[in-house]
Formats: structure tokens, C-alpha cells, sequence
């Protein structure tokens, strides 16, 4: 920032209001305005900000108007921005792989749109390297021509860039050699690197605090690098919130949410807000506190309740008394008087149409509609108070589900994951 002070003589008449620019004079009236308390001394000062403004010499021009409206003559101040006050934005960068070929001699990256703080994505060439692993650097390059830290990653080069893992194995303390650790199968070989690996608790030996892990491909089964993840300890880990949805139908909340791994969970703190920022308790459920998935519901009455929109979060509470807390879900408004609601949304394989009236489903027809307006879906129901729907097919993304009836249509958002 720039500070200044402003003298000029007064006659008779209060200052009352000044404006100010830089190099350019916008006319009188149509400048950065300042306002002051009227005063007839004639000494004012200002702040003016300067960090939009390129690095070097500038002209900052000043002037005052009094109670009768005139303007003083315009002062003029040179100033000086200096490049720390200026604010800077990414304008380029480069990578190279191995060896440094020195500041702007490597492979051009792209800045799509220039900004203080961007995250950029770009492909590194790997034509003519030799297969194993390389070093990959990069750096990027400020609109002052000042280059930023060299970043460092490590890659493979692979014969052929569509193989697959077919297996892996982990470790917590010895490394027994290539293929003599605890091993793991994947039902289905990726190539996106994104795995789950389910380690039972009581194999986890005590004090371990570090996991290792390494994966092998579909050509010459060769291994991957080893993995560290550190912060490992042998205890039960917390449980998994699959989801947790929540519809109004008449006076009640309707809560559901499925779980997995409880391994020490002893029950939900059903917790309600009108501001999604102060929760208070309404309810309490028992956890099953057992392996797999587990099924919970909650009705919450909510007659006389006068706000627009109700939140709900589910405060997850251990055996040992640490708490964690779930997603906020809200109550639509347009589900006010719903006859039929969702469950669970947002769903993975399927999700359940529930109606507290099972002749409200006979002859009902649904259609799931992406937001392109396209149909991907329709069913036929029967009579029964839940009907699962199978969306397995689906991509993952937001859909309209239609409730085509005799009487109307009543639409639900879905959203697949």
C-alpha cells in the first residue's frame, strides 16, 4: 500500500470529498472517490492501494472539492511500486525428466488461465526414454520473468501403457522379498491405481505404526515401487458412512444411513439445525456395532417446527467416547407433503421408492432422467410399500427420478455415486 498526505488551502468553504487516480485522469467526479468529515484545515490523508498496478514509476494525482461543489487545482505525486507490493500471476512454466537442462531450455507447460493460484494438469512426453524409472521435474514461471521451486516426481516408463495390476501385497515390519508378503487379490485389475485392500484387524501386529504396500502388473509380473503410509496403529478403525439421506413426508423427518466397520461404535446422536450451524440432539440410536453393512432409520417429528429448511448430521459416537461426525443432509422444501421419498440418496447400486400406502405404487411408472433431459431408465412397479429400483447401470452424476401416476407427476433428484 501507498500513504500520502494532502495540504492544500481552504477559503471560507469545508472540504468535504477528494478523489484520486493514477496516470490516467477519468474526469472530475469519476475518480477513485475519498470521503472526508468537513473540515477547513486543509491537511487529509489516504491510503491508496497499488497492488493492481505493474511494478515501476507512476503518477498519482490528487484533488478536493468543498460545500459549494468546486474542485481544487489537481496535485500530482510521483510513486514508486515496488514488484513485492504488485501482485503476480503464473504465466508459464516447464518440465523436463533426468537431467536440467537450465531456467526456460525445458519442455513448455501451458497456462490455460493466469492466476496467483491455479492447479494445472499437463502430459509429460516420454518418447525415447528407457523403460524403468525416471526423474520428472518442473516449474513454473511468475509474469516478472521469476521462476518458482523445481518440483520433483518419480515415474515409470512401461512397455506397454494399458497394463493392468493383478495383485499386490503388504507389510508392517519385516519385508520378507517380492511375492513372500501378506498378499492381496483384486477381484477387478485396474489400471487407475485406485484399490482397496481390506487388512483384518487382529493380524495387524502391536505397535505397528507403518504400512507398506506394492502392487504387481499383468506383463512379466513386475513389481511396483513400495508404498509407505505411516500413522498405522493396531486399533479398531472408526466406522465407514456409506450414506445419509433424509425426506419430509407429512410431520415427520424420515432418516436413513447404511454403515460398515463397526468395529467399536456405540451409538448416533441424531442431531437437528435450522442454520446448518447449530446442531442440538434429538434422538439417540444403539449402533449394531458389527462387521459389514448395517442398516439404521430414525423418525424425527417436527410438527410446529417454523423454518424453511431443517439440516440433520448423525454425531457418531465410539465406545471410547470420541465422536465423529457425518455429512449435513437437508429437506428439500418442494418434499413438504411427498408421498413417496428415496432411500438411500445419494445411492450407489440401487436406491428404494417407500410409500406409507402400498396401492400408492400399483400401476406407477418411473423414469430416471439425467440433467441432458434424457431417459435412461424406465420401471413398472407393483403394489408394496418399498420397491427397489437397480441403477447399477448408471453413470455417476445427478438425475430426475419421474413418478408418473393417474393423478400427476411427483419428480425426486437422485444422485448416483
Amino acid at each position: 500500500m501507498f500513504c500520502t498526505g494532502l495540504s492544500i488551502a481552504s477559503l471560507a468553504q469545508n472540504v468535504v470529498q477528494g478523489e484520486y487516480f493514477v496516470d490516467t485522469d477519468l474526469g472530475y467526479g469519476n475518480n477513485t472517490k475519498v470521503n472526508f468529515t468537513p473540515s477547513t484545515d486543509g491537511d487529509f490523508h489516504l491510503t491508496v492501494p497499488v497492488s493492481t498496478y505493474p511494478p515501476g514509476y507512476h503518477k498519482l494525482y490528487i484533488r478536493t472539492k468543498d460545500s459549494d461543489g468546486k474542485w481544487s487545482i489537481t496535485v500530482r505525486r510521483n510513486i514508486e511500486v515496488l514488484a513485492s507490493e504488485a501482485k503476480t500471476t503464473v504465466a508459464g512454466g516447464e518440465y523436463f525428466i533426468d537431467t536440467d537442462p537450465g531456467f526456460g531450455m525445458g519442455m513448455p507447460i501451458a497456462i490455460g488461465t493466469s492466476d496467483s493460484i491455479l492447479l494445472q494438469n499437463f502430459s509429460a512426453v516420454t518418447t525415447g526414454l528407457s523403460e524403468g524409472y525416471h526423474k520428472l521435474y518442473g516449474r513454473l514461471r511468475d509474469n516478472l520473468g521469476r521462476w518458482g521451486i523445481t518440483f520433483r516426481r518419480n515415474m515409470e516408463v512401461y512397455k506397454d501403457e494399458n497394463n493392468k495390476v493383478i495383485n499386490g501385497e503388504y507389510f508392517f515390519k519385516t519385508d520378507n522379498g517380492f511375492g513372500d508378503c501378506s498378499p492381496v487379490t483384486f477381484a477387478a485389475p485396474s489400471a487407475d491405481g485406485s484399490f482397496v485392500i481390506n487388512i483384518p484387524l487382529n493380524t495387524i501386529p502391536s505397535g505397528s505404526d507403518t504400512l507398506f504396500v506394492r502392487v504387481r502388473d499383468d506383463i512379466e509380473n513386475r513389481w511396483s515401487l513400495t508404498q509407505i503410509m505411516t500413522g498405522v496403529v493396531g486399533v479398531p478403525l472408526p466406522l465407514t458412512t456409506l450414506n445419509f439421506s433424509a425426506v419430509k413426508q407429512s410431520n415427520t423427518a424420515q432418516l436413513h444411513w447404511q454403515t460398515t466397520n463397526e468395529v467399536n461404535t456405540a451409538y448416533f446422536n441424531i442431531q437437528r439445525s435450522t442454520d446448518a450451524v447449530h446442531f442440538s440432539n434429538v434422538g439417540v440410536v444403539n449402533a449394531a456395532n458389527q462387521q459389514g453393512t448395517n442398516d439404521y432409520a430414525y423418525i424425527d417429528q417436527i410438527a410446529g417446527i417454523s423454518a424453511a429448511t431443517l439440516y440433520y448430521r448423525l454425531q457418531e459416537m465410539d465406545i471410547d467416547a470420541k465422536a465423529t461426525f457425518s455429512k449435513i443432509v437437508a429437506i428439500s422444501p418442494d418434499e413438504t407433503d411427498a408421498t413417496f421419498s428415496i432411500y438411500p440418496n445419494p445411492a450407489k447400486d440401487y436406491f428404494n421408492l417407500i410409500s406409507s400406502n402400498p396401492e400408492d405404487l400399483k400401476g406407477v411408472e418411473i423414469s430416471i432422467v439425467d440433467l441432458a433431459g434424457h431417459v435412461v431408465l424406465k420401471q413398472s412397479l407393483q403394489a408394496s410399500i418399498n420397491q427397489q429400483v437397480s441403477i447399477s447401470s448408471l453413470a455417476k452424476g445427478m438425475y430426475i427420478v419421474k413418478i408418473v401416476k393417474s393423478t400427476g407427476v411427483v419428480t425426486r433428484k437422485l444422485l448416483k455415486e
